[in-house]
């Protein structure tokens, strides 16, 4: 009986879900949770309106005054807006981080802690959390500059865009910068999906009539927009368009909702699209330029008649001509020795040996390594081997230096200060050998710019 009471229970919760929250579950992409232009929106609220959010929302904060970084006793409002206006930085995302991490903005904080580490800077999961951080205004301080820093420096972290990586077993590549600095403040799916609920339930709507990603047109006029980052960025070309759209996910929107998105650069193809235009010609596009590629290298590549994309001859001028396509690797490949089962990045006409399966698993997560016959290996000339991916952080187990692989170089962080400070994780250095780290070049010792 007391198991029928609890399912019923259950079931009875599971009703009483806002189903603004269930939606945003399932909208969810973890690829891209919010833009670079939402991130950066820094004038997105004044200082009133702050106060007001926090009044409305009831929580601790509405009253709460406290020191700022600069020891001057003031409300927690006051802070959040400062900090946002020297880091350019939108205040919105750090309320939602408030939220995330502590409950802030909607309930009493039920122990001391949670307004000391209010958002969870240098506070780790697994780690005592770093004395020097704690308290209210610090925290709000180091998270506004520490996702401003992320933007300017992406190289010196674990998460960039375009790159691919494995968070939770899930298979993720952030699309923009602000999702990139978001895995690296939260560097598991769990919290981000989190943020992105609150985000959803309380700001997403409110920021604009169009999600990021969305496609629009108007109903009167011809054309189709991908809104992006704040931008309107326009289609030039059907078969542009239908490389990787459907016409059936665009939605009509008013001429004054449309007008007011800044105009940005028109769509293009995406990256190693095969093109043909009318007289049969067929080009790989690498970035603005296009490839020719004969039909004889189509084959040995492997690729589909079906994979080609019929292109005008405007569009097809649009494109700098490049040098022809002569590997059968022009977009880079993984292949594996038959013979001693050594592994190579083979991309155009050379491979590039992978000493080791930790630089494997770092710099290419989710690649299928192809098995090829020793000869196949000898058409390509040798070139440098594979190094760590920028931001990874190493150590020999020997010493307790930690490297910051950044621009290819290793440079040294000496400081535990500047570690925590830049939020970085204990957790995710690799040891490796001396082997290993001496693959790099040594750079400069890491200090944050003041």
């Amino acid at each position: 009986m007391q198991k029928k009471i609890l399912f019923i229970v259950l079931i009875l919760a599971q009703l009483f879900i806002p189903l603004s929250l269930i939606k945003a579950e399932a909208d969810f992409n973890p690829n891209n949770i919010i833009s670079d232009y939402e991130l950066l929106n820094y004038n997105s609220m004044t200082l009133k309106e702050i106060q007001e959010f926090l009044e409305n929302h009831n929580g601790v904060l509405k009253n709460y005054k406290t020191k700022d970084v600069n020891g001057r006793k003031i409300k927690a409002s006051k802070i959040i807006y400062n900090a946002c206006q020297k880091y350019k930085i939108n205040p919105q995302v750090i309320l939602t981080i408030l939220q995330k991490e502590q409950t802030l903005i909607t309930s009493p904080p039920k122990k001391p802690t949670q307004l000391k580490w209010a958002t969870g800077f240098a506070a780790y999961d697994h780690r005592e959390p770093v004395e020097k951080f704690g308290g209210f205004g610090i925290q709000i301080d180091r998270t506004a500059w520490r996702l401003k820093f992320y933007l300017d420096h992406p190289w010196d972290f674990r998460h960039k865009v375009g790159q691919t990586y494995k968070i939770n077993y899930h298979k993720v590549r952030p699309e923009t910068s602000a999702t990139a600095a978001l895995y690296n403040y939260t560097p598991h799916i769990k919290g981000n999906k989190l943020f992105y609920q609150i985000w959803n339930n309380w700001f997403a709507k409110k920021n604009q009539e169009i999600k990021n990603g969305s496609l629009v047109k108007l109903k009167t006029k011809p054309g189709v927009w991908l809104i992006e980052n704040g931008l309107k960025r326009p289609f030039k070309s059907k078969n542009v368009f239908l490389a990787s759209y459907r016409f059936k996910d665009v939605k009509e929107v008013s001429k004054k909702t449309l007008s007011s998105y800044k105009m940005g650069k028109p769509v293009k193809f995406p990256n190693f699209s095969l093109i043909q235009g009318s007289l049969g010609e067929i080009y790989l596009l690498n970035e603005n330029e296009k490839r020719p590629i004969t039909k004889e290298m189509f084959k040995k590549i492997g690729y589909h008649p079906e994979e080609i994309i019929q292109a005008d001859q405007k569009t097809i001028k649009s494109y700098k001509t490049g040098q022809p396509v002569t590997s059968p690797y022009p977009s880079g490949s993984l292949l594996q020795n038959k013979n001693n089962n050594a592994v190579f990045y083979v991309k155009e006409n050379k491979k590039h040996p992978i000493v080791d399966a930790k630089i494997l698993n770092n710099r290419y997560p989710y690649n299928g390594i192809i098995k090829v016959p020793q000869k196949e290996l000898d058409k390509f000339t040798t070139g440098d081997p594979i190094k760590f991916r920028d931001g990874t952080l190493l150590k020999t187990k020997d010493k307790n230096t930690v490297y910051l692989v950044s621009k290819g170089k290793i440079r040294p962080i000496y400081s535990s200060q500047t570690f925590n400070e830049l939020g970085y994780n204990w957790n995710y250095i690799l040891t490796v050998s001396q082997d290993l780290l001496n693959l790099h070049p040594k750079g400069e010792i890491f200090k944050l710019d003041k």
